[in-house]
This record gives C-alpha cells, sequence and structure tokens, in this order.
C-alpha cells in the first residue's frame, strides 16, 4: 500500500535499508515524509519504492535532493566511506552532494571520533551533523518505539525531534558531537556484560544439576529480573536463535567499546572477557544467530546443553 505524502514536510534521505534501517524508513515514510532510498544493494530499497518512496542511484544524488540525510550503516567503516565519498563512493557521496541548511543524522553505532570526523568535513561542506545511535531490535525499530541518543548542536537536534519521533519514543539530547556515540557504546557495554553474565551464570546452575527453566523462572520473579533474562531466557529454553540483534553486531560494539577504552585509558577487563567469548561463538558458525547464542560457547566449555521447559513442579510457585 502506498503511503500518503506530505508536501509540506522536508525531504528526507535513508541510507541503509538492513534489519534495522528498514524499518525507521518505513516509519518515516508512514509519518508522510517524503521519502528517497539509497543501499549497497538496490534490491533491498524495493519494498521501500512499492510504498512510495524514491530510490536514489548515489548517495550524492540522494543529498542533493533531501534536506536530512540519515545513515543506518554497519560498519564506522562503511559510514565514513558513503559519507566523505571515500573508496567504491569517491565523487558520488553524500558529501559531494550537501550544500547550505542540510543535515547529516547518523544513527548508526560509530565510534565518538568518527562522529567528531564527520561532523567538522560535513559542516565544511556547509551542512550540519548530528550523531544519533538508537538503543533497541528489529522490532522497537519496526514500531517506531528506539531510545535514540543524540550528540551535536542542541538547536539542530530539536528541529530534529518531529523527525526523530517518527522512529523513537524517547529523544535524549546527550551533548556535542561523538557523546551519543559514548552513550551508545557505554549502554551497550553494559548489555554485553549482563548477556555474558547471564550465560555463565545460567551454564553454572545447570552444570550443578539445577533445571535451567526454573533457574530463568526464579530470576524472573527476583530482583534479578532484566529485559535478557526475561527476553532471551525463553529464547534459550526453546533453542531460538532467530536475531533481534545479531551476535556478529554485539561482537562490533564490545570492540569498538575496547577502541574507545584505549583511546581514554579506562579498564573494562569483563569487556575484554565478554569479547573472547564473543569471539569463540563467531568462530563457531554464530555470528548470524542472536547475541544470547553465548550460551553456546558455555555450553561447548561446561560439556552440557541448556533446553526445554521444565516439566516438574520442585519448589513452590511464584505468588
Amino acid at each position: 500500500m502506498t503511503q500518503t505524502i506530505d508536501s509540506g514536510k522536508p525531504n528526507i534521505g535513508f541510507i541503509g535499508l538492513g534489519r534495522m534501517g528498514s524499518g525507521m524508513a518505513k516509519n518515516i515514510l508512514r509519518s508522510g515524509y517524503p521519502l528517497h532510498v539509497w543501499n549497497r544493494s538496490i534490491q533491498k530499497c524495493d519494498e521501500l519504492a512499492r510504498l512510495g518512496a524514491r530510490v536514489a542511484p548515489t548517495p550524492r544524488k540522494l543529498a542533493e535532493e533531501c534536506q536530512v540525510i540519515i545513515s543506518m550503516l554497519a560498519t564506522p567503516a562503511a559510514t565514513e566511506e558513503v559519507i566523505l565519498g571515500l573508496g567504491d563512493w569517491k565523487g558520488i557521496g553524500v558529501a559531494d552532494g550537501l550544500s547550505q541548511g542540510k543535515t547529516v543524522v547518523d544513527m548508526s553505532t560509530n565510534l565518538p571520533s568518527v562522529a567528531t570526523k564527520l561532523a567538522d568535513q560535513v559542516r565544511a561542506a556547509q551542512g550540519d551533523f548530528v550523531d544519533a545511535p538508537v538503543m533497541g531490535s528489529v522490532v522497537p525499530a519496526s514500531q517506531g518505539t528506539l531510545t535514540i541518543l543524540a550528540g551535536g548542536r542542541r538547536e539542530t537536534v530539536e528541529e530534529l525531534r518531529p523527525l526523530l519521533e517518527t522512529m523513537g519514543k524517547k529523544i535524549w539530547y546527550i551533548g556535542d558531537n561523538g557523546s551519543g556515540c559514548s552513550m551508545k557504546l557505554t549502554m551497550n557495554l553494559h548489555l554485553n556484560l549482563m548477556v555474558g553474565g547471564f550465560a555463565e551464570s545460567l551454564a553454572f546452575g545447570a552444570k550443578a544439576g539445577l533445571d535451567p527453566a526454573l533457574i530463568i523462572e526464579i530470576w524472573n520473579n527476583s530482583i534479578l529480573k532484566t529485559y535478557i533474562t526475561d527476553t532471551k531466557g525463553k529464547k534459550v529454553l526453546e533453542r531460538d536463535w532467530s536475531p533481534a540483534f545479531a551476535l556478529e553486531l554485539a561482537f562490533k560494539d564490545i570492540h569498538l567499546a575496547s577502541e574507545v577504552a584505549r583511546e581514554v585509558s579506562a579498564p573494562i577487563p569483563l569487556g575484554a572477557v565478554v569479547k573472547q567469548l564473543y569471539s569463540a561463538t563467531v568462530a563457531n558458525g554464530g555470528k548470524d544467530l542472536d547475541f544470547c547464542a553465548l550460551v553456546t560457547t558455555y555450553e561447548q566449555l561446561g560439556n552440557l546443553k541448556i533446553s526445554k521447559p521444565r516439566t516438574n513442579e520442585p519448589g513452590t510457585p511464584p505468588t
């Protein structure tokens, strides 16, 4: 079904139509913004085109046609190349199509140093730049309920707020350029440490002879209940590794946190351990699985298997 376009709203460009980006772009289109899209794999633009988006031939052309250009690419290197027009995109990058009054919004998980570099070069092209990474996975991206962490000029973020609210339920202004990226890496470091603790504790209990389903049920009826125990516990028991957040991306994020930690001399020894566990899981073929598949590495290390809801009813049920 073609979306209704409000001609009074500015043209928006969206680059990067992966699992997250496609849902975010659809919400912009549903909200009536004229939308232009570009993706390195052109076939990923087909669904948005059927809904009424225009497909740009290059990032430069998209930038020429749009007032706000959003990027949601997988890695810092890809983001730099496409926005600055490097490598294969030399001369046809976003910056090549910028002019006064346009704004670039990078919503990917990026390094703070890359964000500040992009901000400097976008402003040299007379545009403005906001780093606005998101918290949330595929479902919140499709529902428009992400949390957005914005760094840049406060007045620019406020001008963008109606657009950002098509994708997120909460828009946080963090500070200058790079601060949005720093906050995202801080939050993802915490998230990844939680997954590591969840996997290790669950494997420990199972190896000690406890029913994994009972462990998770008690966690979820105590002060230990978290997003991880509540949502990932069920996935682990059902051996459901379908990716809401792919392990490869979690590994990338903790690697980025490690780079920043080195730059600022921040000790993250727990992060280093989880990074190595992710590395092992990727090496064993788990890169495209949900990041809770970290549990499978503990299963291999401990020679056990965690699965199946409990069938017996020991103890007292929660009230």
